[in-house]
């Protein structure tokens, strides 16, 4: 990923000098940012390929950012922390952050999950279609919406993500390690309970918005998306 820009927030500089030290070797543009502030002023100007982002920042933190992130931008994201709680972790993934991981961690580990995410992004876009619709609902990826008869259906960024895996393999039995891996990352890394809340919420979702679908669990399987059964059908 030789020339990819990140940017690295975190209020230590020790930890700042070492990451970027060590991704300039491994071909990375990286610019460090010590103050929540200063980072959001310069990605207001230039986004780049992914961001590194502490939890604990002296002024703004890590979630906040976050959230003003995805309010206008699908730049990855992974989120760094001392605390290693489990809330933490759903948290910062549920805001829509791409990864997570614990300090102190390895720099060569923390650069594989780089390449990782970049790579799949890559992938996803060349892949992708702007827009598509299945079951009547529609979604269009540049915006990261998604309509039915016209109304836009209100999701988090991890509630569009599985939704939309769902949809493009709705043929498919979705194995709730394959969910967790394509959606969130390496499986050994989370646990696969937070596919299983991401989908409850679903379902409440898809009947607040009266969808044409259903996520069937198929027992010792997985999920798949089904179109609803016309019950006044002979």
């Amino acid at each position: 990923m030789s020339g990819c820009t990140v940017y690295v927030v975190d209020d230590e500089k020790d930890i700042l000098d070492l990451v970027s030290e060590y991704l300039t070797q491994k071909g990375y543009a990286v610019k460090t940012f010590g103050s929540g502030e200063s980072f959001l002023g310069e990605f207001e100007k230039s986004e780049p390929d992914i961001v590194i982002l502490d939890i604990m920042l002296p002024d703004i933190d890590g979630y906040e950012i976050c959230k003003r992130i995805r309010k206008n931008s699908d730049v990855p994201i992974i989120m760094l922390s001392a605390k290693g709680e489990e809330l933490d972790k759903v948290l910062g993934l549920e805001l829509g952050s791409d990864d997570y991981i614990s300090k102190p961690f390895s720099l060569s580990e923390l650069e594989a999950r780089i390449r990782k995410i970049l790579r799949r992004v890559k992938r996803d876009s060349i892949k992708q279609d702007n827009v598509i619709e299945v079951f009547g609902i529609k979604v269009d990826f540049n915006q990261r919406n998604v309509f039915y008869n016209g109304t836009h259906i209100e999701l988090s960024p991890k509630e569009f993500e599985t939704f939309v895996l769902l949809l493009k393999e709705s043929s498919k039995v979705l194995k709730r390690s394959y969910i967790l891996e394509r959606i969130w990352g390496d499986p050994a890394l989370y646990d696969e309970r937070m596919v299983d809340d991401v989908i409850k919420r679903l379902r409440k979702k898809i009947l607040q918005y009266n969808l044409p679908v259903e996520i069937k669990t198929m027992w010792g399987l997985g999920y798949k998306l089904e179109e609803k059964k016309d019950e006044y059908k002979d």
